[in-house]
């Protein structure tokens, strides 16, 4: 199969700015983390107990920002491929998006993530805005700054 190249350079340029909204939506997380720790500290000092016995609450949240400063530009480069790849079928407009089927695919992937948080009411209000956040910004925003 010939690789043709204004596709592999779409592509690539879907995974840069996947990556780089990925670190975008690090900053958020740091955000919606540090405003729903109250709520999350007994899972976070259970998830502590259970895995990392001899560490304390501090290295674990220290380790969860770390790991997260990889983690979530790695979830935008994803995206960027996925929607790199996808938008070669040609656009698809609607729902506000060039690419509408894409767009519905990540708003479904945030809830999937993020559903469990929204039933608690600690951390509803919070997480309804990251989730309107990740959704904007990896559905609606990714598309827009691609095309």
């Amino acid at each position: 199969m010939p690789v043709y190249p204004e596709v592999a350079a779409a592509v690539s340029s879907a995974v840069i700015l996947g990556a780089a909204l990925g670190m975008l939506v690090n900053s958020l997380f740091i955000g919606w983390v540090a405003l729903s720790l109250k709520s999350l500290t007994p899972d976070l000092e259970a998830v502590r107990r259970r895995f990392f016995p001899g560490a304390t609450l501090t290295a674990l949240m220290l380790a969860i920002v770390g790991a997260s400063l990889l983690f979530w530009p790695l979830v935008g480069a994803l995206y960027g491929l996925v929607y790199g790849l996808w938008r070669a079928s040609g656009p698809q407009f609607g729902l506000g998006s060039p690419m509408w089927p894409y767009s519905l695919t990540v708003v479904i992937s945030a809830f999937g993530l993020f559903g469990r948080f929204l039933l608690r009411p600690g951390t509803r209000l919070t997480t309804t805005v990251w989730v309107i956040l990740y959704s904007g910004i990896f559905g609606w925003l990714l598309p827009w700054f691609v095309e």
